[in-house]
């Protein structure tokens, strides 16, 4: 069967649809109740491998796209495996070679900033700030690593993705939320 060819700037992707039902943890596999989760961002493929890409993404590249993308019914599908999804900011990185993400499409990752308290809190009752994060890894914006930006609130988006059975979280945020910077 010949390779359908994406127009009108998207690109075509191969995707697993049951990547986050397990998960490995050491030497042992847990099957995870994800068809009853009701957030489509921690049950729904999030991973996928660049089949047709363009200038930017190349053919076997991995990436990691928004939920959106893939749950059904999806305006993307194409065909068995195969979606046919845009090229802008809801592809949020790429991996690289050691299960790295590297963002890509104006998308910046950052770690959220956690709210300063007079007296020590435990982990779990941590609070963090709604408009604001540290950059660990720019992209192609302008912005640099360890700068703080100011956006507007609840734009730090979480990334739950697979990599060889281990899931994943990561903080995104797209250039366009930024109001301010130090």
């Amino acid at each position: 069967m010949e390779l359908i060819k994406a127009t009108n700037d998207k690109i075509v992707v191969r995707v697993d649809m049951r990547q986050k039902d397990t998960i490995t943890v050491g030497s042992v596999k847990v099957s995870a109740a994800l068809k009853f989760e009701i957030n489509y961002r921690e049950k729904s493929p999030v991973v996928g491998e660049i089949i047709q890409g363009n200038r930017q993404l190349k053919a076997g590249q991995i990436a990691i796209f928004h939920h959106n993308h893939f749950y059904s019914p999806s305006p993307y599908f194409l065909y068995g495996d195969l979606y046919s999804v845009p090229f802008n900011r809801t592809i949020f990185a790429v991996l690289n070679s050691d299960g790295e993400l590297m963002p890509v499409c104006g998308n910046i990752l950052c770690n959220r900033v956690e709210i300063e308290t007079a007296i020590p809190v435990p982990v779990d009752q941590r609070k963090k700030y709604i408009d604001r994060v540290i950059v660990t890894d720019p992209g192609w914006t302008v912005y640099r690593k360890g700068q703080l930006l100011f956006h507007t609130p609840n734009a730090a988006y979480e990334i739950v993705y697979n990599v060889n059975n281990i899931e994943k979280r990561i903080h995104k945020i797209h250039e366009e939320f930024i109001v301010g910077m130090i």
